[in-house]
């Protein structure tokens, strides 16, 4: 009976380490691929992805992630390099700027998961300057795909995914009421023609919405939850409020503008 292959040039405990950490790395990657595409993560915005680089489990599983990667990647080129046995004068330099590569872009990659653009940093931008407009390669690069979130159709939308999936809710509305619509109709699935009247409504009561729940005030510190993007409604409306205003000059939309003249200022460090 055949032997399983092990080479004697890589070494058995290189051979190992490398099975280990392609297993180890399909968990990872399939985790990292279910996140992107099957949770409440799958819209990447800038502000769901500093939530998660700003939440420290999350920090940890992608440093794991990256010294695997790394490892994986180099250990599997020493192999290669070792069973083409080469002269050890060439094989030790080679060797030696592999895993100096590798060690710097794990240092590098750690640094940037350690040390993200602070959440609220990101979240008083929004609130200052309105949501984007540009266009973008996409993920894999494609024709550019154009986006605007400062029109009143996509800010909606995009607002309405923020409420159902990153604020911990501290009162009970339901979406429907929210945003005016029917519920289980979505905002962003309006025909053309429809759009218009609804949008105008729906912007309507949301702000009524956001109005009342900044009438009744902040929560209690203790009943927020901080590892969500807003810890609480009263954040997420004072937030929302600012966005709204921002993009409705923008955009030249007086009503909604007029409708925030009172609007408080949003302070992340005050509010989450």
């Amino acid at each position: 009976m055949a032997e399983h292959y092990i080479s004697n040039r890589a070494g058995q405990v290189q051979w190992v380490m490398q099975r280990v950490s392609a297993v180890l790395l399909l968990g990872f990657a399939g985790l990292h691929f279910g996140l992107q595409h099957f949770t409440s993560d799958a819209v990447s915005t800038g502000l769901t992805v500093a939530t998660r680089l700003n939440n420290p489990y999350w920090q940890a599983y992608y440093i794991v992630f990256i010294v695997l990667v790394m490892y994986h990647g180099i250990n599997g080129v020493v192999g290669i390099i070792r069973d083409y046995n080469p002269r050890r004068n060439l094989r030790v330099p080679a060797e030696v700027v592999l895993w100096s590569l590798a060690a710097f872009f794990v240092v590098l990659g750690m640094k940037n998961v350690v040390t993200p653009v602070p959440l609220g940093t990101v979240k008083e931008s929004y609130a200052a300057r309105g949501f984007p407009k540009g266009e973008s390669p996409g993920n894999p690069p494609s024709l550019p795909i154009a986006y605007d979130f400062r029109d009143e159709l996509a800010e909606l939308a995009l607002l309405e995914y923020y409420l159902e999936q990153h604020v911990h809710r501290t009162e009970g509305a339901p979406l429907a009421e929210v945003f005016a619509h029917q519920p289980g109709i979505r905002l962003r699935e309006l025909k053309a023609e429809d759009a218009t009247a609804a949008v105008a409504a729906s912007g309507a009561a949301f702000d009524r919405w956001a109005q009342g729940v900044i009438a009744n005030g902040p929560v209690d510190p203790a009943l927020r939850k901080r590892l969500c993007a807003f810890s609480s409604s009263f954040e997420f409306a004072v937030w929302a409020a600012n966005v709204r205003v921002a993009n409705g000059k923008l955009r030249n939309d007086q009503p909604t503008v007029e409708r925030w003249t009172a609007k408080p200022a949003y302070r992340a460090t005050e509010l989450h």
